[in-house]
């Protein structure tokens, strides 16, 4: 949801493609982009999968494309793979997409080098421009008010975000995240979410989510305060706009393995800590240098001593750079550039 509205926080006047006007009887969108658009901008995010033997959402996403005229702009493609290593193989689809992606755009936006490395290695396609995640300049007011929370060390409880909750590191952070209070910010785990449903609906002793079983079987948890927990702290949003209020308003801090669950504080103007736990999160936070550790090395951390590990001056040292890189990519495509506000640097000397 982050990720997928960034062109919409920068491009005021893009419309989206499952708008009621293209549903049965409206108008065919393809049509409309070629008839009325400067250009088609398509959000993706791990498209390209190392070793993926499914050829066949690749021709399906080429065969869409194929029908656009327009000029065709890629914001955040990604290629997800065990490691930052190229050893495997793709589809024939998978190469035929990258070529046909190379020829249609003027620089195929990708996300960090691995992803651009890729399309090298395996369709010869060199006209790739590594932007991290479009995302990150989508609210660029955001930078200001980010850098006087980290003046003044803002106050207010964490919110913890997790991917992989049966994985033995990512189950202890939940536990403490549970033990010490904070917010849990939940973006799409079933479980979680209809335990919490099932609560606030008042239904007596709802089973928990499974992957507690375990934290509640050692003594970690207790039903009771699972739900006592689930009622109060538990947090899953719809919109950005509730998403961005809350972390302004609730948040002093997020951590987590969810990359875009941090980049929704950070555009809230609220500090973040990056758990990586994976080459995608690994190349994003490299990118955009903001603060990242490995789960290995946080997991039996508190949430205060994780946020004694976090560092922005290299996000702030090179925030310039950053933005002149994703503005010569919009230029590129002839799109309208993002501004920067300005502001004094929380580490200026």
């Amino acid at each position: 949801m982050i990720h997928g509205n960034a062109p919409f926080e920068m491009f005021p006047e893009a419309v989206f493609y499952k708008d009621r006007r293209f549903g049965p009887g409206g108008k065919n969108f393809a049509k409309y982009v070629n008839d009325e658009c400067s250009h088609l901008i398509v959000t993706v995010a791990n498209f390209f999968k190392l070793n993926d033997e499914d050829g066949a959402r690749y021709s399906r996403f080429q065969g869409f494309l194929e029908k656009i005229e327009a000029p065709i702009v890629i914001f955040g493609l990604g290629a997800q793979a065990p490691s930052q290593e190229l050893d495997g193989s793709l589809p024939d689809e998978a190469i035929d997409l990258m070529k046909f992606l190379g020829d249609r755009s003027e620089l195929v936006g990708v996300r960090g080098s691995f992803t651009a490395d890729m399309f090298e290695h395996f369709a010869g396609v060199s006209n790739t421009f590594v932007t991290g995640c479009p995302s990150f300049f989508s609210r660029p007011d955001a930078f200001p008010r980010l850098a006087e929370a980290l003046k003044t060390d803002r106050e207010g409880r964490a919110a913890y975000n997790g991917t992989t909750y049966h994985d033995p590191l990512e189950s202890d952070m939940l536990v403490q995240a549970i033990q010490e209070d904070s917010h849990l910010v939940e973006p799409v785990n079933r479980f979680s979410t209809a335990y919490a449903n099932s609560l606030q609906r008042n239904e007596e002793a709802p089973p928990f989510p499974w992957f507690l079983k375990r934290p509640v079987k050692e003594g970690k948890l207790t039903h009771a305060q699972l739900e006592d927990y689930f009622s109060r702290r538990f947090r899953i949003f719809r919109d950005p706009a509730s998403w961005y209020n809350f972390n302004s308003e609730s948040v002093g801090f997020s951590y987590g393995t969810r990359f875009h669950a941090n980049m929704a504080s950070l555009l809230s103007g609220v500090p973040a800590v990056w758990v990586t736990h994976d080459s995608r999160t690994e190349e994003l936070t490299k990118v955009l240098r903001v603060p990242a550790v490995p789960k290995e090395s946080v997991s039996s951390l508190s949430s205060e001593e994780i946020r004694s590990m976090m560092d922005y001056k290299p996000m702030f040292d090179g925030l310039g750079e950053l933005f002149a890189n994703f503005n010569a990519y919009l230029e590129a495509h002839k799109l309208p550039l993002v501004s920067l506000p300005d502001f004094d640097s929380p580490f200026t000397e």
